[in-house]
């Protein structure tokens, strides 16, 4: 039998070297050829052959990819950075290799978070209508609207883009004043605080049937020192959890942005104060950048995700909780990341000096 023949755009970030791991884990060789626009980027990673691509920008984008796509025979694509599945989505009826992505709509939603976070509020699966926030009135109204803290963020954008935890009014306006004058051209929106938990519930649905789906807890963050809010997405540390309350949280914010979700669906959720598991944002198309965990734990999401665009079965697998409570992963960069079970950590407490030891 020949080995299935992939295309992963974008392959030289995080995300995607984690998704070409748990591809290299897979229990069947796999051909996979990597493509980014950054030529340094493609050292990394365990890939049958690299090439450099124009930037998704580029008019002769779709061009590169059908003409790749023939060269190396490729059978089923994957992007993985926000503005690959954007454009695959959009443009699948025109890449000549299979996709298994959410519709360019859903996609869009997924992308946008004041208008996801909208319809959360109007599911009632969110008790605060976001404010989009353009001047130091609209930030007088979010304080009115949230109390303070409330939260401020970019619309757009992963890694905990422009996030912010306002505690008063000056701190807001100066940090809207600054992306101001950065010219960035992000549009900000405001939110109430959720002071709890933070959860991410990776899941692969088709043709609105959820086929399997995992939660963790996010513990600590990379470089937290690096963003103002302390969040930056990306954990160092991070734990598997069954809860029925961020299942049933996740699920549903699914449900309301696409009825009948295709592909793969990663839900950040916080706890409010009463504890409640709240969505933050759906990432739809892509898998969060620690995916390599699930895989590490028994779950090869990506794997699967594969065989489902191919055409292919899947195991029998469970549709929620599919790796055991108590798995913390821990990782950084140059770090290496390592699967640990709750109580076999190696730390050891130095009993004080002269302490008696017992026989």
């Amino acid at each position: 039998m020949t080995a299935p023949r992939l295309l992963l755009t974008g392959s030289g970030s995080p995300a995607s070297q984690n998704v070409l791991q748990c591809l290299r884990a897979a229990p069947e060789r796999l051909y996979i050829v990597g493509a980014d626009a950054n030529p340094y980027h493609l050292e990394w990673g365990d890939l049958d052959a690299a090439y450099q691509s124009p930037l998704v920008s580029d008019p002769q984008y779709l061009g590169f990819l059908n003409q790749l796509c023939r060269s190396e025979s490729i059978e089923f694509l994957h992007g993985q950075p926000d503005w690959e599945v954007a454009f695959l989505s959009a443009r699948r009826h025109l890449v000549e290799a299979a996709t298994f992505l959410p519709s360019p709509e859903v996609v869009a939603l997924s992308q946008d978070k004041f208008t996801s976070s909208l319809l959360w509020w109007q599911a009632e699966l969110r008790a605060d209508r976001p404010r989009l926030i353009y001047s130091e009135g609209d930030l007088t109204r979010a304080a009115r609207d949230f109390g303070l803290p409330f939260w401020l963020r970019a619309t757009k954008g992963a890694g905990g883009r422009g996030s912010c935890k306002v505690s008063d009014l000056q701190q807001g306006r100066a940090w809207l004043e600054y992306w101001q004058a950065c010219a960035t051209e992000w549009t900000f929106m405001a939110q109430a605080y959720l002071p709890g938990p933070e959860y991410a519930f990776q899941s692969l649905w088709q043709e609105g049937r959820l086929i399997c789906s995992a939660a963790r807890q996010r513990l600590e963050f990379v470089f937290p020192q690096h963003a103002p809010s302390g969040v930056t997405s990306s954990p160092v540390v991070a734990r598997s959890v069954h809860s029925d309350r961020v299942n049933e949280a996740a699920t549903a914010a699914v449900l309301a942005l696409d009825p009948r979700p295709h592909g793969i669906y990663g839900v950040d959720l916080k706890r409010d104060a009463a504890g409640r598991p709240r969505p933050t944002e759906v990432n739809a198309g892509r898998f969060f950048t620690t995916s390599f965990f699930l895989a590490s734990a028994g779950c090869n999401l990506p794997y699967y995700y594969v065989l489902l665009g191919l055409g292919r079965p899947v195991p029998d697998l469970p549709q929620y909780n599919a790796i055991p409570a108590g798995l913390y992963w821990v990782r950084h960069i140059d770090c290496g990341q390592l699967l640990v079970r709750d109580g076999q950590w190696r730390a050891r407490q130095l009993e004080p000096a002269g302490t008696p030891s017992l026989v």
